[in-house]
């Protein structure tokens, strides 16, 4: 699970929700891939025969302004993103659509995205002022086998 939040363009910030929905949702349609699968895994391990589960949830969330973080970590992460981006872009391109976003609305996206981190990387001062939020949650169960 992922959360983003940018006070300062909250059209961007749901456009990026729809954009998630839409990708996991692409994801499962065009290859079969659960990616929400945490929760149900103790479920799973139990059917499957495993005993003593245990389950944790580990949890992150920055933001690129904060002072604790140096500036150039922040912005190596956000070059490395960025990097990622332009990688997937054509692939990702195929789960929205499978996942019911439109072609324009994806343009939008993708055009929004690029450009915002294009101005994080070339601005220290925007990037030291940007208030968007972001998370991550995963999910870790474990569980043994039955002798």
């Amino acid at each position: 699970m992922s959360a983003f939040y940018d006070p300062d363009d909250e059209r961007f910030s749901k456009l990026g929700e729809h954009a998630e929905e839409a990708w996991i949702s692409g994801i499962g349609k065009l290859e079969g891939k659960e990616f929400r699968i945490g929760e149900k895994l103790p479920g799973i391990f139990r059917k499957a025969g495993l005993s003593n589960i245990k389950a944790e949830v580990q949890a992150d969330a920055w933001l690129y302004s904060d002072p604790r973080r140096r500036l150039d970590d922040v912005k190596d992460e956000l070059r490395f993103d960025y990097s990622i981006f332009k990688e997937r872009k054509r692939k990702d391109r195929k789960y929205l659509l499978a996942g019911g976003m439109s072609k324009s609305q994806i343009t939008s996206y993708y055009s929004r995205l690029e450009d915002r981190m294009k101005k994080l990387l070339s601005n220290d001062e925007a990037l030291r002022n940007d208030a968007s939020f972001y998370a991550a949650t995963f999910f870790l169960v474990s569980g043994m086998k039955k002798d």
